[in-house]
């Protein structure tokens, strides 16, 4: 509770605390009949949830604090579907991605809860609807988390892991900024830093994520047999695979690991609960998460300023 009313109340010189507040306000205009209203940056489903918010009567503070509590509301949601204790759960997803999620880019964490909870759901009428809200509320390229689904059909052995990430390589050198404009709406990225080559820049996520869904896939080679958890493992191979083949574009590859590297904390807080009877490989994990939290706060200067 302290780290999400933290999160909601964090300085002004944060990570788009600024760019949030200009979108709230121009939001809760409600002009509806304004096609600029609908053009204009954020998902239609987030202006229509900004204006109710704000037909309330609060303020721009309130409106952080209540998409805090979304945030934290749906990671207790994720631990009650998955039977995964929460404590293990804030564990490792503290040790991952509040930082850069709540505490930056309030959309994209409570989109990649969403898609968590899209990939534990086992009814294709909830699939969909949790998927919908998410890229049409929060995130519009979160719809490509659908991707994980139909390829964790497939065996996953080293062989296939390494002509995904081969394709995912020789991809990388065709893909540019026009051929995916059309996935970022409403954005004035072209010509920016966020759409230029990542450069040295990707080499420490794709290590990181790379580690983590090798490590995943090496402790939870007992569950590949079972789809769900294959699910959970692809697609923290794909956090990797698309970070590679979007290299080129910052903002895409970012956003698109993202999507799919969510279900990382999941599947660590999960072999934290069901091994943690083996010490070593609870004790592993424990090391690994508190390390990745160093780097993130070493990497993130904002947060420590």
């Amino acid at each position: 509770m302290v780290a999400f009313i933290v999160a909601a109340y964090r300085p002004e010189y944060f990570p788009d605390v600024d760019t949030y507040e200009i979108m709230y306000e121009f939001a809760a205009t409600g002009d509806f009949n304004e096609p600029a209203y609908w053009i204009s940056h954020g998902e239609p489903g987030f202006k229509v949830l900004a204006y109710l918010i704000s037909l309330a009567g609060l303020d721009y503070s309130s409106f952080l604090l209540m998409m805090s509590c979304i945030s934290g509301l749906l990671l207790l949601l994720i631990s009650r579907i998955s039977s995964v204790p929460f404590s293990y759960l804030w564990f490792t997803y503290f040790s991952f991605y509040f930082i850069t999620r709540d505490l930056g880019v309030l959309r994209l964490a409570i989109a990649s809860h969403l898609v968590v909870i899209f990939f534990l759901q086992r009814k294709f009428i909830w699939q969909a609807v949790t998927i919908t809200i998410s890229s049409l509320m929060f995130q519009y390229l979160s719809i490509l988390a659908v991707v994980a689904k139909p390829l964790s059909r497939f065996k996953i052995n080293w062989v296939s892991i390494s002509l995904l990430f081969i394709m995912s390589f020789a991809m990388s050198g065709f893909i540019r900024f026009e051929y995916l404009e059309f996935l970022l709406p409403n954005s004035n990225y072209e010509g920016s830093e966020a759409v230029k080559a990542a450069g040295s820049s990707i080499i420490v996520p794709i290590a990181r994520n790379g580690f983590f869904a090798l490590l995943i896939y090496f402790l939870m080679k007992n569950e590949i047999r079972f789809q769900h958890y294959r699910l959970w493992i692809w697609s923290a191979i794909l956090s990797v695979s698309l970070y590679i083949m979007a290299s080129g574009i910052l903002i895409a590859a970012q956003r698109l690991s993202a999507y799919f590297g969510a279900v990382i904390p999941l599947a660590l807080a999960y072999l934290m609960y069901r091994q943690s009877i083996r010490r070593d490989n609870f004790l592993l994990i424990v090391f690994f998460c508190l390390l990745n939290f160093a780097s993130l706060v070493y990497f993130n200067s904002w947060i420590w300023r």
